[in-house]
């Protein structure tokens, strides 16, 4: 596919009522979109805080519940796709919760639902202890959607640090990569963030955008921030700071279609020794 779209990520600080959060959603999405952006994404639980009885408090059903209700209504009234972010999805008759992305068409249909495959269980010291999967039960397949313009694929937080979910991507024909992600202010957002987004994007010669949570120093757990557009040479070409906001990005797939010319990466992979295997539900 050639042609542009333009990309808004929305750095949003999941600090107040769900009602208040999805209202400062609704002021962003009116200004990208008055601003010419044909796709909106959102940060990773960004109607929760960060905190697993706040989880359990605001958690809801999918597509039913009052976050689906609110992005369905501003993809249709804004004329957009809309990745939004991921919420606690409600399990019935389960303690647990989904971790769980919901994309949107611009006639406010639900066309993607992806469930975070990989739990972040991780002891990093004082700073950074996490078992996601005391909380969240994990999904079992990718997902993918299409606009215009582009094909697209959403992965979650940790799911960016393992290449076969991008690698698959590629595959179905992903030129865009899009992870919602809060990485830790303490360790792995200043270490690891940009470096991983700039890896998958080179890897695959892809567009990759990454839409963190806002920093909020007095939380209990620390969203790095510093959301960020890479293009398919590995340049940043949008970036946040910590601060909540907004940032764009112009993608353009006659870019991404020269760069693998220049590179053609895929006509030299040596697809007769190696191969991954995928074993999607």
């Amino acid at each position: 596919m050639g042609g542009r779209l333009r990309i808004a990520l929305l750095q949003l600080l999941a600090r107040d009522s769900k009602s208040k959060i999805l209202q400062r959603t609704e002021e962003y999405i009116s200004q990208a979109a008055d601003n010419g952006t044909k796709l909106a994404i959102l940060p990773e639980l960004f109607t929760t805080e960060l905190h697993p009885p706040v989880f359990m408090e605001k958690k809801e059903n999918v597509p039913d519940g009052e976050t689906c209700q609110a992005m369905s209504h501003l993809a249709k009234k804004y004329n957009m796709h809309i990745v939004a972010g991921s919420v606690a999805e409600q399990i019935t008759g389960s303690e647990k919760m989904k971790n769980t992305s919901i994309i949107f068409n611009p006639k406010g249909e639900l066309v993607g639902k992806y469930t975070k495959m990989h739990s972040f269980d991780v002891d990093l010291g004082e700073r950074l202890s996490i078992h996601e999967s005391e909380w969240f039960e994990h999904g079992n397949s990718p997902t993918t959607f299409k606009t215009d313009i582009c094909k697209v694929g959403v992965g979650i937080c940790i799911d960016i640090r393992f290449p076969e979910i991008s690698r698959y991507f590629t595959e179905q024909g992903c030129n865009l990569h899009v992870y919602l992600g809060a990485f830790s202010a303490a360790r792995t957002g200043p270490a690891h963030w940009d470096v991983l987004a700039r890896a998958r994007a080179i890897d695959n010669q892809v567009y990759l955008a990454a839409c963190s949570p806002a920093r909020d120093d007095s939380h209990h757990y620390v969203a790095w921030g510093h959301s960020v557009v890479v293009d398919p040479w590995g340049k940043i070409i949008s970036q946040a700071e910590s601060e909540e906001s907004m940032i764009y990005a112009d993608l353009d797939m006659n870019y991404l279609n020269e760069m693998r010319e220049q590179l053609p990466v895929e006509e030299i992979r040596r697809k007769d020794l190696y191969h991954t295997t995928y074993n999607w539900e």
